[in-house]
């Protein structure tokens, strides 16, 4: 689709704040009997399984295996006696790509990848493969330390925060000390220190090759739960399959948008706006916080972010929101929206090195990319919400910065 310049204009206004997106439909928005609109509902609902999450799924299941056996390489070259330097890069270079297959996933939590407290059909998938910013490093390290990973029962009693791809992040890109205080139990009782570097090297590999099994496990469950021949979450979200959730196209319709919110929540108020500063932290700028810090690819993260949200809003090569404006005779918001997607993803295309960097040497480059990123996710939660009478989030329909 064409790129355009946006116009400036708000659907909203024209909707009337004071009346909202009931006042539209029954005034201008499309007639019941709109066959054309019905059928873009249909055909973008049939789309988000078959042509954007399966194929996204299959290419993370892919690069989970490639990341577990490169894992495995790393571990076996410890244990016979080698420095491993060299299967650690291959695994880290492995990790960085499942990663980023996974980050355009993050904008396609629906379903089975949701939460189960708000998604509807949601069975928290998405925390056991990647449970940021549910995350603690030091407690990734008192687990390398006391070896209970290797516990048969280790998924089953232990948090989200102990594995998972931001795990093995910990593992894979952390220098040989520890990140807990000095009062923690392996420092305070020495057991950190005797392990001596070799033995910390060790650890971490075998505990990294007991998670990488969990998330490539986990991955093939994720996309057996969409696949036709599996679960068929992709016939149940377009209503083709028995069993689904929801009640209604509408209801579907919304379940999909609210993924889409992804984008607000947290690329630009967790990914942007906290490193930023303007968060609990009360500095100018709190690089600390910022997601990815160990692997430095926080700004690759929040590139896949905008392209899964690209993929999910235009359907892929098949019907998606675009499509469904334009049946709608809004067009032209569906061109905006996208084009401004593309001017957020060239100018963090642009910004290059990590995040934790940015916000301290060169934050008028981080504004100016969180407000590319508002301004799509603007678009979102007017314009495009009241046209298409969809509800907003609630964690997102207090959020006006």
């Amino acid at each position: 689709m064409a790129t355009v310049a946006g116009s400036g204009r708000s659907w909203v206004a024209l909707g009337g704040l004071a009346v909202g997106a009931l006042v539209w439909q029954a005034a201008c928005g499309p007639k019941a009997g709109d066959t054309g609109l019905a059928a873009a509902t249909t055909d973008l609902l049939g789309s988000v399984g078959p042509s954007v999450v399966l194929p996204a799924l299959r290419a993370f299941e892919g690069d989970a295996a490639s990341l577990e056996s490169a894992v495995r390489a790393w571990q076996s070259a410890l244990a016979a006696g080698g420095d491993g330097v060299a299967e650690r890069v291959e695994a880290q270079v492995a990790w960085d790509e499942a990663m980023m297959s996974w980050q355009q996933l993050e904008v396609m939590q629906i379903g089975p990848a949701g939460s189960s407290l708000t998604a509807v059909g949601g069975e928290d998938l998405r925390d056991e493969i990647y449970s940021w910013p549910t995350t603690n490093p030091c407690r990734v390290d008192q687990e390398t330390a006391s070896g209970g990973y290797a516990e048969s029962d280790f998924f089953t009693t232990n948090l989200v925060n102990t594995y998972g791809l931001d795990t093995l992040e910990h593992l894979l890109h952390s220098g040989a000390d520890n990140v807990c205080p000095g009062q923690v139990d392996i420092n305070a009782d020495g057991l950190w220190a005797d392990l001596g570097d070799d033995g910390v090297a060790v650890a971490r590999a075998d505990y990294a090759a007991v998670v990488v099994a969990g998330v490539a496990d986990q991955a093939v469950a994720l996309r057996q739960a969409w696949d036709p021949d599996g679960g068929d979450f992709s016939g149940k979200l377009a209503l083709t399959t028995g069993g689904s959730p929801y009640g209604s196209e509408q209801e579907a319709l919304n379940a999909v948008f609210d993924a889409l919110f992804y984008l607000e929540s947290s690329t630009k108020d967790r990914k942007l706006a906290t490193p930023m500063g303007n968060g609990d932290c009360v500095e100018d700028a709190c690089p600390d916080d910022t997601e990815l810090w160990a692997s430095g690819t926080s700004l690759l993260a929040i590139e896949a972010n905008l392209v899964g949200f690209r993929l999910l809003f235009t359907g892929g090569e098949d019907g998606g929101f675009d499509d469904r404006l334009d049946a709608a005779g809004h067009g032209d918001l569906g061109v905006e929206i996208v084009a401004r997607t593309d001017a957020a993803l060239s100018r963090v295309r642009v910004l290059q090195g990590p995040l934790s960097e940015a916000v301290v040497d060169r934050p008028a480059d981080v504004q100016a990319l969180h407000d590319d990123v508002k301004a799509v996710a603007d678009l979102l939660k007017g314009d495009l919400a009241t046209v298409m009478v969809l509800e907003i989030p609630s964690e997102a329909a207090g959020d006006n910065d």
